[in-house]
């Protein structure tokens, strides 16, 4: 009878400890919720976020805006391009809730369009050897 009971809460172990999300599956579940949940945001600092998706294939994080009032212009969007993209890169680096995919190596695509045209007035991706 012993020998039984060990058996079953060893094999119970193995059967939960099989159940754990990889980390794609956590990104995936997490960009899905965060999207149903908030999405698409207030108008704040004249962006909204539209949504966020994850792709398996490429590790790839990917946060979709939208640019309104002053922001929504493509040249001054052109002229402030590298000033935006560092900014972006900072808040990744310093970014904490990140952490676990940063570690793994994971990449993080933004897309800004227009709010008034809809075209991508910025695209960018960001890999490990840019913010580690």
């Amino acid at each position: 009878m012993l020998k039984r009971n060990i058996l079953l809460t060893a094999l119970s172990v193995c059967l939960f400890a099989c159940q754990h999300a990889s980390l794609e599956d956590r990104a995936e579940a997490y960009t899905k919720d965060y999207t149903e949940r908030f999405c698409p945001t207030p108008v704040q600092d004249m962006q909204r976020t539209d949504s966020l998706t994850f792709d398996r294939s490429s590790h790839t994080f990917n946060y979709y805006f939208t640019l309104v009032d002053k922001a929504d212009n493509a040249d001054i969007i052109k002229v402030k391009r590298q000033e935006i993209t560092d900014a972006l890169l900072k808040q990744l680096k310093e970014n904490t809730s990140a952490k676990l995919y940063k570690d793994e190596g994971y990449n993080f695509h933004y897309v800004f369009r227009s709010g008034s045209k809809g075209n991508i007035l910025l695209e960018h991706t960001f890999t490990s050897k840019q913010y580690k």
